[in-house]
């Protein structure tokens, strides 16, 4: 198992929120039912705040790509497949032939700027400890700015029939990859994935893992959750399945930059599925 490590929009909004509480909204996309009849209208909702909370919906020119891995093939749903209520976004989509699907949403990045303060604040919020423990060594900056996107996946089981897609790479900057479909293992089963940037393993990532109805926050306002992990030299980690829920697992990758409008670059990525 990986090593444990201490646990811890996209608008002007996202901007004040950051400046103000030193908080930033994770992405998922979650299903209402992550065991589907084949050839039925199907339905994933996009998630802007926490796991358990939604905080705005997100608008289509902020998504960079849309994708739905089924069939051996890949195919983008088009923004009419799309529809929003006060807090989310919702993807309707067709369950076809039996397999396991992967459907998958990046967004485009954007510019935040803050103070070293609240960057602070921030990085200690998010568990981003590395680049928190160098910042505060080294940093000279009187404003930070980071360029973010993020990039996340769910995983669900149309019909009977296991399929590979579910380890179907979607071209992302940053991808959560399971070695096991999630849909063979049951609860008590032991789970590895890989973290990719740019199609390569990231060593050392931290990666969170925890499951719905569990992530919450200590007194300090940092993310409470099942597991902390590290991942190997092969950008691999590994977790019991200790529960029979909707899980998830979640990254934040960031790297300072020498660009002319950022000084930080973070892609953050998720992936949910069910256990039973």
């Amino acid at each position: 198992m990986g090593s444990r490590v201490k646990a811890g929009s996209f608008t002007c909004l996202m901007a004040a929120l950051l400046t103000t509480s030193a908080t930033a909204h994770e992405m998922f996309l979650k299903a209402p039912k992550y065991f589907v009849t084949a050839n039925s209208d199907q339905v994933v909702r996009l998630i802007n705040g926490t796991f358990d909370k939604s905080e705005n919906s997100i608008s289509r020119d902020r998504m960079a790509d849309v994708s739905i891995a089924a069939d051996g093939r890949i195919t983008h749903p088009t923004d009419d497949n799309w529809y929003d209520d006060e807090n989310s976004s919702y993807l309707k989509y067709r369950a076809g032939d039996p397999g396991t699907y992967v459907i998958g949403v990046s967004t485009r990045a954007s510019i935040i700027t803050m103070t070293p303060e609240d960057f602070v604040k921030y990085l200690e919020h998010e568990g981003i400890l590395d680049t928190l423990r160098v910042f505060e060594k080294e940093n000279t900056l009187t404003e930070v700015r980071e360029r973010y996107s993020k990039h996340v996946r769910t995983i669900v089981q149309v019909g009977g029939k296991r399929s590979d897609d579910y380890s179907k790479l979607l071209g992302y900057p940053v991808e959560i990859i399971l070695d096991q479909n999630p849909y063979d293992l049951k609860f008590g089963s032991e789970l590895s994935f890989r973290v990719l940037y740019e199609g390569k393993p990231i060593a050392n990532q931290i990666v969170r893992a925890s499951y719905e109805g569990f992530h919450g926050h200590d007194d300090a306002g940092n993310h409470m959750n099942s597991y902390n992990l590290r991942t190997d030299n092969d950008g691999r980690a590994r977790f019991l399945l200790s529960n029979k829920a909707v899980w998830y697992i979640a990254l934040v990758h960031m790297q300072k930059v020498d660009d002319p409008d950022a000084d930080y670059v973070s892609n953050w990525a998720t992936v949910t599925f069910e256990v039973k």
